[in-house]
């Protein structure tokens, strides 16, 4: 099954070290607020070697969705609107990612998510701290 196990519709239950990423980012105020409260939702799918993930927030109408082929880079943004350069490459059965911002604030962001039955779990590190999102399959 491999990382075909990644399709389909996640939403977000639990993120821990939310507080350290957003310091390493930058993110303060309202925004901050808003996505430490907040719940993400992703979806997942998939065209032969072309995939599309949508992301956004949980009962709200935008969101972003972007194209990409594992292992070519991509020009996407962040849930908070930060343009990212972005890559994701497979290993194994996890996928990981690297986005690079392109903003005013300059930062790497690297993400490994893996699924493990109904529930897929999503490691961020930023400038060497981490936080930890656990997803379930809707």
């Amino acid at each position: 099954m491999g990382v075909d196990k990644f399709l389909g519709e996640w939403l977000e239950e639990k993120k821990e070290g939310f507080d350290d990423v957003a310091d390493a980012i930058g993110l303060s105020g309202e925004k901050r607020a808003f996505f430490k409260n907040s719940r993400s939702q992703l979806t997942y799918t998939r065209d032969g070697d072309i995939w599309s993930l949508a992301s956004g927030i949980f009962g709200f109408t935008r969101g972003i969705t972007h194209s990409f082929r594992l292992g070519e880079s991509f020009n996407t943004e962040n849930i908070d609107g930060t343009p990212l350069e972005s890559l994701i490459n497979t290993d194994g059965s996890r996928l990981i990612e690297r986005h690079e911002s392109l903003g005013q604030k300059r930062y790497t962001m690297d993400i490994v998510r893996e699924v493990n039955n109904n529930a897929m779990f999503a490691t961020t590190t930023i400038e060497g701290v981490s936080m930890t999102v656990i997803y379930t399959r809707s």
